[in-house]
Formats: structure tokens, sequence, C-alpha cells
């Protein structure tokens, strides 16, 4: 007859069913031989103590374990010991593989919703996966980024400090805040930190004298698309400001046709242009905005920072004092992040992968609703699925002694020993084009199997 449990070191010796629960009755398998304190004295019987363990739920129903342990005395040392179970949790009254059906079911499950499942207290759900991730943080560690990007996340109503890897696409870290005093602190604890070579960031004082203080040897990179968002917000300041001198319905029509406005010139259709025509006709600032935003997007398409800088002067020099007024905030920003911005002629990096931010903090904002931002960083850097698609193989040498290694010759032509070789994983963070489907297909929502892992 096929064992319930199938624990290789506890024999059922019963099994109760109830309507929402097995009660399963078992006993251990080994009998310890000699005292593992003093490993010389020998054990004899010193009673029983029957234990009740949770398991992993069988067939939708939860199950609890009585255990009869025996017990046993030292005759050298007096020590007292149960019977060794190896499938027993030595921190708390549960089977180990229950405690890692709650840690992987934590990731996509509320914890109310696993407790529930495996007849468990909320508050010790919580633990287990506070406990899981303590033990990621010491045993799992990203490469530092080369490219490292800082951007910001709102996530349950504050503003949070994301930390990205802009070479591979992933999310390296996430902090609580994006303050002076916790960035610093965290930039100069970083491990490997002298491999930053370029940081990409938006224009906040706070990352750049973050980087300059703790990052000497790293150079900041200005995103482009924050800068030359401000180009499209000037001339959406001008547009909404022309749009209340108009009637009703003409306010609308202006109000609908707005992404045209926004849209680069050369991605517009016929129809679409003689539509900003009639715009322009009646309001020459409009068009004389719009020409300004257009040539000043056009600055990156300069195939070097020499060009992109004498490019830039020429679109200076075109601004009437009216526009200084409409561009005044653009302006300001190129004057003050100058060398930032046109570092990015030099090297061109961004963190436009990561205008999936947007969705990032949606989704997360949706899955954390009750969940501290602890519980939502775990979630999101240590998701096996994004840490996966954030890893890579690389081959590297290895003892010939070491079993899984593979045999690789250096030189056909030459005889020479052979190298055993063999395959590690790299890891750079969690992928976030893959967290963001993720979120999007509401995996992190969805309810778990009722069997064990």
């Amino acid at each position: 007859m096929t064992d319930l449990l199938q624990l290789p070191s506890l024999k059922t010796v019963s099994v109760t069913t109830q309507e929402d629960a097995y009660v399963i009755a078992a006993e251990g398998r080994m009998v310890p031989t000699a005292c593992p304190d003093c490993r010389t004295g020998r054990l004899h019987g010193h009673g029983t103590n029957e234990q009740t363990y949770r398991d992993t739920p069988i067939h939708g129903k939860t199950v609890q374990i009585l255990v009869n342990r025996r017990r046993y005395r030292c005759q050298n040392c007096g020590k007292t010991l149960f019977d060794p179970i190896q499938d027993l949790d030595g921190k708390r009254l549960a089977t180990r593989r229950l405690i890692d059906y709650v840690r992987a079911n934590c990731f996509r499950e509320t914890f109310a919703v696993v407790a529930r499942r495996v007849a468990m207290d909320e508050k010790t759900v919580r633990q287990i996966f506070g406990d899981y991730v303590e033990e990621l943080e010491s045993t799992i560690r990203f490469v530092t980024p080369r490219f490292l990007g800082i951007d910001e996340l709102k996530i349950i109503g504050d503003y949070r400090a994301m930390i990205t890897n802009i070479e591979h696409q992933t999310l390296f870290d996430m902090r609580e805040t994006r303050k002076k005093a916790d960035l610093l602190t965290y930039f100069k604890t970083l491990r490997d930190k002298e491999r930053i070579e370029w940081v990409a960031m938006d224009m906040y004082r706070v990352y750049q004298q973050v980087v300059q203080e703790t990052l000497p040897q790293a150079r900041i990179v200005v995103d482009r698309f924050h800068i030359q968002r401000m180009a499209n917000e000037a001339l959406e300041k001008l547009r909404k400001r022309l749009r209340k001198t108009l009637p009703e319905r003409q306010r609308l029509k202006l109000k609908d046709e707005r992404f045209l406005l926004l849209r680069r010139k050369h991605d517009l259709k016929p129809e679409a242009m003689t539509a900003l025509d009639a715009w322009f006709q009646r309001f020459p600032q409009l068009s004389e905005a719009h020409a300004l935003k257009e040539s000043f997007m056009s600055i990156w398409d300069a195939k070097d920072r020499p060009a992109a800088e004498a490019a830039h002067t020429a679109w200076l020099s075109n601004i009437s004092p009216e526009m200084r007024l409409v561009f005044k905030d653009l302006l300001s920003a190129m004057t003050n992040w100058r060398n930032e911005i046109f570092a990015y002629f030099e090297q061109p990096i961004t963190n436009a992968y990561t205008e999936s931010v947007n969705s990032l903090a949606r989704g997360m904002n949706r899955m954390g609703r009750g969940y501290s931002f602890d519980v939502i960083r775990a979630r999101m850097l240590y998701d096996p699925k994004a840490r996966k698609a954030g890893s890579v193989q690389v081959l590297e040498s290895a003892p010939a002694s070491e079993p899984g290694t593979i045999t690789k010759f250096t030189t056909a032509n030459v005889m020479r020993p052979m190298v055993r070789m063999r395959y590690r994983t790299v890891e750079y963070g969690a992928h976030i084009p893959t967290l963001v489907k993720l979120l999007e297909s509401g995996y992190f929502e969805q309810p778990g199997s009722d069997e064990a892992p």
C-alpha cells in the first residue's frame, strides 16, 4: 500500500479523513545509534512525546501530522534528544516541504490565501516568507552593472528609487526612499561599485550628488527621454493656454488633436498635417513652438557630441523672446545639465526600456494592496521567472574531479591536456520586460495549486 505522506523519514501509521482535512499519525523511520554531541555515549529510550506538524495540502485538504517522537538520553553526557526526522523543519512545527510550499506560493499569492490553504496563522506565513527573503539576500548576488540606471517608482504612496542594469534590462535593486541620506548609505556599501562606468538618470540633483560622492569614477548621462519630454511639455503648456481662448467646440477639437502636436512631424500622415496647419494658421505662435520642438528633437539625430552641440547652438539662435518664455524650463535644464545631457553622445545609454516603469508601478500598486514595500521589493527582485530571464550561462574551467563537467579542446592541431569546463549561472537581476508581462498577465494574483510543488 502506498504511504500517503511520501516522506522518506516518516512512516504513516494511520489516516483519519475529515471533511476538509487529513489527520495522519506517523512515526520516524530512523533510530539514532550514538549521541550527536559527545559521539561516544550510548543512547537509551527516554519516553515519547506526541507533536503536531502541518504538511502541504493533499487532494485540496489541509494535512495535520501527529508524530509520536521517541526521546533518548545519552548515558555518557546526559543529553536528551528526539529521534532524527529529516523531513521536519527545525524551526517550526511544519514539514520542510510545507515551508518550501509557503515560500514558493508567497511570490504569487497573498499571505492570507496561503495561510488559509495550509491552515497556518497568517503571521507565521509572513515570518516564513521573511526568513526566505533574508536567505535570498545573503545568497544571491546580482552582478554590479557597468551601465547603471537610477529611476523612481511611486509605490503605495511614496517615491522609491529603482536601480537598474541598463545593459541587461534588469532590476538590480529597489530602495524604500529616494532620499539622499539613504542613497548615500546604499552606494557607499555597494559591492563591486568600482565596476560602474556610466549612470543614466533624470535631472534630480540628489541622484547627481550621490553619484558624485560615492561613484567618482562613473560619468553621468541624463536620460534623453527626460529632456526631450520637456520640449513636449512646453508645447503642451502653450496649447492649453491658447485653448482657453476658444469656443467650447473648438476647445474640445484642439484637445482631441493634441497628440498630433506631440508626435514627430515625419511620423504624421498628410491628413494629420492638414489638421495641424489649420491650427498653425490660426495661432502662429503654436506653429513657431512646434517648429522649435521639432528642431530640438532633431539634435539627437547628430552623429557625435560636437555635431549635437552645434545643432543646439543653432537651435538657441532661432528662439524668439516670446518663445524663450514658453521654453523657459527647457532652456534652464540645458544650461544647468549641459555636460550630462551631451554625454549621451559619448555613451548613448538611456532608461528607455523603463518606459515600462508606469506599467510596473501600476502592477505593483495593484499587487501590493495590504503589503509593505519590503514584500513588494522581494517579489520583484527574487521572482524565479524574472531572475531566470535576467541570467546568462557562462562556461568556465573546473576541477577535473568535479561531476557534471564537460571536456573542451582548445586547439585542434596541438596536443594539449584536456580542460574540464562547467557552466555557471550569472545573475544580473530581475528582467524588467518579464516583470511587466507577469504583472500585466495577473501572474502575481493568480491562485496557485492546492498540491505541493
